[in-house]
């Protein structure tokens, strides 16, 4: 495979930090691979929460090497007949069920082919109807670190799934919208607006100075992470998205807000 010479793959399920599962699939990925550094980005997405899971893997795969090999199981659907797929993004491999998991990364990233998996000899056996995780990804994952020939784990498609997501955008002269996309354990709001995006805006209005508009407050953008004197305020975070925060409690519960999908405006002044 392209790169260097120790491969690496990462892990994003729903299984729950103390899940055997997640053993069970680390135990396949050496049984192919031995030199694979293994990497848990996370095992707590909410149970069944497709869009969710491809928020953070969205947030996170460009923060590891170029052709890292993403293994992300958060699939409702195992043992249906939704289809396993290997996909080439932004020179990163994903490997995973082909139920929208991908969509982040498909419509802000460069997508490169997309391999619906059909050549079941690279499974392990027998397959279990329930443990796709195990049986069907983690071999993929480790065969693709062995180098072979993309084209022999499946045939290219071009209707691979992709749920909706939101897309920030530049809506009037020094107005953009978003909106949240998650909220993590400290209550920080975690929208879908880019730093790319900000900078069009400041590009287009001429303004250095904005505000998130949310749930009819005003939060002031600021630098400086997080410990700020006012009460409500946005950065841009490690992610380069737009947050919001307060300092030392939950946004959401000061917001009110208990769920993503709030829609956000960011205004220069």
């Amino acid at each position: 495979m392209p790169g260097g010479d120790t491969p690496f793959v990462t892990l994003l399920t729903d299984f729950g930090a103390d899940s055997p599962w997640v053993g069970a699939m680390k135990a396949v990925l050496w049984s192919i691979q031995p030199e694979f550094r293994i990497i848990d980005v996370g095992h707590s997405e909410a149970p069944h929460d497709i869009f969710g899971g491809a928020f953070t893997l969205y947030r996170t795969y460009k923060d590891y090497p170029s052709w890292t090999i993403h293994l992300c199981v958060v699939d409702p659907g195992v043992g249906g007949p939704r289809r396993p797929i290997l996909a080439v993004i932004d020179d990163h491999y994903f490997v995973g069920p082909d139920n929208g998991l991908f969509s982040f990364a498909y419509q802000f990233g460069e997508v490169s082919r997309v391999i619906a998996i059909t050549a079941d000899h690279y499974f392990r056996r027998p397959v279990s109807e329930t443990f796709h995780g195990r049986d069907v990804f983690a071999p993929i994952a480790g065969w693709v670190s062995k180098g072979i020939d993309l084209t022999r784990f499946g045939e290219p498609v071009e209707d691979y799934v992709k749920i909706p997501v939101p897309v920030d955008r530049v809506v009037g002269e020094s107005l953009a919208k978003g909106e949240v996309c998650a909220i993590d354990r400290f209550g920080n709001l975690i929208t879908n607006v880019r730093l790319e995006t900000l900078r069009l805006l400041a590009e287009q209005s001429g303004k250095r100075r904005f505000k998130v508009l949310i749930a009819g407050q005003e939060a002031p953008m600021v630098t400086g992470g997080y410990g700020q004197e006012q009460p409500l305020f946005a950065l841009v975070n490690s992610s380069n998205l737009v947050e919001i925060a307060c300092n030392g409690r939950s946004a959401a519960e000061a917001l009110g807000l208990t769920a993503r999908g709030k829609e956000v405006g960011v205004m220069g002044f």
